[in-house]
């Protein structure tokens, strides 16, 4: 690994419907590394919680940034509501931080009250150039989100957390 440019180590994770998707950045537009992990488990929360420990273990992690889904109450957030409390739970094993921002709080930070998940994946990926590959197609109407789109929410899960210490909006 290179040297640090920025004073912290970003891990953001996503929880998926089929594991997770995760960056880990060192400054706002710094990407170190990036990926999707798939369990073909029915419970997928113990191995998505390994899988992040390793990262953590790996990388070792200043801050673990995950999404805020505290205010929805339907009920297939329960698994996501228990998998991030083990999330929590074992960065506060390691001594990693834990901070979590709302969708609404991304849209802000990236400037726009009505902007979507879509639009938000096309300004990190003219931004970051290592991610312009990885951008999905635009969805028809009748189609679900594209499973790259989840590399993109936790890539701006990461740029929101930068964005908010420093006082900012991203790029």
């Amino acid at each position: 690994m290179t040297a640090r440019q920025h004073d912290e180590l970003i891990l953001a994770v996503r929880p998926t419907p089929r594991g997770f998707a995760y960056t880990l950045f060192e400054a706002p537009l710094s990407p170190v590394d990036w990926g999707m992990c798939e369990f073909k488990a029915k419970h997928k929360n113990i191995p998505t919680r390994d899988a992040v420990a390793k990262l953590c273990a790996k990388y070792q992690p200043d801050a673990l940034i995950l999404e805020d889904r505290s205010h929805l109450t339907a009920s297939c957030y329960g698994r996501v509501r228990r998998l991030q409390a083990m999330l929590a739970a074992m960065a506060q094993e390691h001594n990693i931080s834990v901070s979590y921002y709302s969708r609404a709080s991304i849209r802000r930070a990236f400037h726009h009250g009505k902007i979507t998940s879509y639009e938000i994946a096309q300004a990190i990926a003219s931004f970051i150039p290592a991610f312009e590959p990885l951008m999905p197609p635009r969805r028809k109407i009748w189609q679900s989100d594209h499973p790259r789109l989840w590399l993109f929410d936790a890539a701006s899960l990461a740029m929101t957390h930068f964005a908010a210490i420093a006082g900012t909006e991203p790029p």
